[in-house]
């Protein structure tokens, strides 16, 4: 018994609970060192390209020889302040030669490893694994009337209340958001619109048809409350929110992140930002052109060869200087059947969203809009600072760089779009189950 006391370890990582939901906080405690030793905690995953990612934090252990990473603050390491979560939120690309998405889209858990090195050498580890699915979450293909999709289903039986959750212009869908809505208690459908088989291939001249036939299968979904029906995206994808509140009143609900007041360009070939993005009845809506001057690509040439972020943000301010083109695509908000909720961040450099949600305020103020309408802005955060794209505790995007040598900037600090990211996350549920409210609708 002593011999087999003898070689137990001394040092132990402590984690509670050892699964748990993304937006979950979870304790990570180590216990069994010196009071005053220097511990550093390094957590790894791999993201759903199988890229590595990785972060750390050292930690002096208190008179008892603990740490608690959920209420101490780290002397050094990928963040600063105290912070349950940020171990993950803080994670880089290991080796990434360039700036990289953390990709996830998909609905499987995440799995990251925590390692406690004293002295360069480890002492414990453990694993944890990060959920974006709540147990009995159900989540079926939709590929019917021409529709391409996931439709993920509380597991409490319905009907439930329904959020459509829409891409921006990286295609695709999001089955991991709406995985995650639906486990606080929505049926959320991820709804792709292009870029994937039986979808157009580029953000180009999309049927608006196309969400109004999606919003009607949802409708006659038994599952679902019909009358109870929402709409989120970020990007393009708020952009498209705002519009289809506009144009269809069975949404009762509009959450746009970083959108645009205006209907904005197709984007063809990530060159041509002439062609139209929507259709209605087989005509384009007015949209927003843009061609871009010599001053431009000169900026842009300067930009690659110094390898300084691009900002786009510019090239949308001088658009909203063209009144006429500006009147012709401005989104009628006014026309929403429903509550409004805007978020967006100061330091957004793709392009001015935080002015763009001042005009919808504005215009749905000048119209008596009937309905509540919110904005939440945020001031030191980027363009990717909320649901669908920034989910609380994964590492945000702040810059990327698609080839070599191009730095595309999207704006904000990692910290500051992680805490707008958990702090708008809060206030969605909160506006949801105002604006579409059902007793099995679950918050954090």
């Amino acid at each position: 018994m002593a011999d087999r006391e003898a070689t137990r370890p001394r040092y132990q990582i402590e984690v509670s609970p050892q699964a748990t939901l993304v937006d979950e906080p979870v304790r990570i405690r180590l216990t069994g060192l010196i009071p005053g030793e220097a511990v550093t905690i390094r957590a790894a995953t791999r993201d759903g390209a199988l890229k590595p990612w990785a972060s750390h934090a050292t930690f002096i252990a208190d008179a008892q020889g603990c740490v608690d990473a959920s209420s101490d603050k780290p002397v050094q390491g990928t963040y600063d302040e105290v912070d349950p979560v940020g171990l993950f939120w803080s994670m880089s690309a290991v080796d990434a030669k360039r700036p990289i998405f953390f990709t996830k889209t998909k609905a499987t858990p995440l799995t990251i490893t925590l390692t406690a090195v004293i002295r360069d050498s480890a002492v414990a580890s453990c694993d944890l694994v990060r959920k974006f699915a709540a147990p009995g979450v159900t989540m079926t293909s939709l590929q019917e009337q021409g529709l391409i999709g996931t439709l993920c289903l509380p597991a409490e039986p319905g009907p439930h209340p329904a959020v459509i959750v829409l891409n921006g212009s990286d295609r695709g869908m999001h089955e991991n958001a709406a995985a995650l809505l639906a486990s606080r208690g929505y049926a959320t459908l991820a709804l792709a619109y292009f870029g994937l088989e039986d979808l157009p291939g580029e953000l180009v001249s999309i049927p608006l048809e196309y969400f109004e036939r999606a919003i009607h299968w949802l409708q006659n979904h038994p599952a679902v409350m019909s009358e109870k029906i929402g709409v989120i995206g970020l990007s393009r994808g708020g952009e498209l929110a705002l519009l289809l509140g506009s144009m269809f009143p069975m949404l009762k609900a509009v959450i746009a992140g970083s959108p645009s007041s205006l209907v904005q360009s197709g984007i063809k070939n990530n060159m041509d930002f002439t062609v139209p993005s929507w259709t209605s009845h087989g005509e384009p809506l007015p949209h927003m052109v843009y061609k871009r001057t010599l001053l431009d690509n000169m900026s842009f040439m300067w930009g690659w060869l110094t390898r300084t972020p691009f900002s786009n943000k510019s090239v949308f301010i001088k658009g909203l200087q063209k009144r006429d083109m500006v009147e012709k695509t401005t989104i009628p908000v006014e026309k929403i059947s429903g509550p409004v909720l805007l978020i967006s961040g100061q330091d957004d450099q793709l392009w001015p969203s935080t002015q763009f949600c001042k005009l919808v305020m504005e215009r749905l103020a000048g119209h008596a809009h009937p309905h509540p309408y919110i904005h939440l802005d945020y001031e030191r955060a980027g363009h990717f600072l909320c649901f669908p794209y920034g989910l609380p505790s994964l590492p945000p995007l702040i810059t990327l760089s698609p080839v070599a040598g191009l730095y595309i900037a999207f704006g904000g600090t990692v910290s500051a779009n992680a805490a707008a990211a958990t702090d708008s996350w809060q206030k969605i549920l909160a506006f949801l189950a105002e604006s579409l409210p059902h007793s099995s609708a679950r918050s954090l």
